[in-house]
């Protein structure tokens, strides 16, 4: 986890950056989408990209790993629990049923998770059903913490949290995506702009 100084690495013109699904890549896009009513007036969005679609294993990995182990131990298992009719073809179906329903849980997941960044905030929007939007004005954000998880590492993913003035932990995260670098140095760039920051210390 790395506590780190925003640089002035400032966009030449707004952008939006999107993460393109078939190539697991960040790209570039002219206009941005977010929803009017999320915006205040004259506000720019500077940054709008989606988590890794890696998010979606991740997120289903335990249940992934439980499924599997019932499947390949479904021969033992079905022999004790066959007083309640739990035959080894029956609990396959089970494992199956239980991954593929986390996998596309996960997805919804996936799809409804949104980071925006603004030349005035920063957003993080996510929620299936019931939609949870953590918003904070960069004049506002003590700390950003760039984290490198080992499962993150391998296909150069990354984190990044923040924690806001008068708060002593991390009190929202972008997680698992693409190019944590850039990302991170975008975000410090607007903070530091915003902060009216033109040295390379604080933060």
């Amino acid at each position: 986890m790395i506590c780190a100084t925003p640089q002035i690495i400032v966009p030449p013109s707004p952008t939006m950056v999107e993460v393109n699904a078939a190539a697991n890549d960040a790209v570039l896009a002219a206009d941005p989408t977010i929803p009017a009513h999320l915006l205040d007036g004259g506000e720019i969005v500077l940054l709008k990209i989606k988590p890794s679609m890696w998010f979606i294993l991740f997120a289903s990995f335990r249940t992934l790993l439980a499924a599997g182990l019932v499947a390949v131990l479904s021969a033992p298992l079905s022999q004790a629990l066959d007083p309640l009719g739990l035959s080894q073809p029956i609990l396959v179906r089970i494992a199956m049923v239980l991954a593929f329903a986390r996998l596309a849980i996960a997805t919804l997941q996936w799809v409804s998770r949104l980071y925006v960044l603004t030349n005035r905030r920063i957003m993080r929007i996510r929620g299936i059903f019931n939609v949870d939007i953590f918003e904070c004005y960069l004049t506002r954000i003590q700390n950003t913490f760039l984290h490198l998880a080992i499962y993150e590492r391998l296909f150069a993913l990354g984190s990044i949290g923040f924690a806001t003035a008068g708060t002593g932990g991390i009190e929202a995260s972008w997680e698992n995506l693409n190019h944590p670098l850039e990302v991170h140095e975008r975000i410090r760039a607007a903070i530091r702009k915003s902060q009216g920051r033109n040295d390379d210390t604080g933060l």
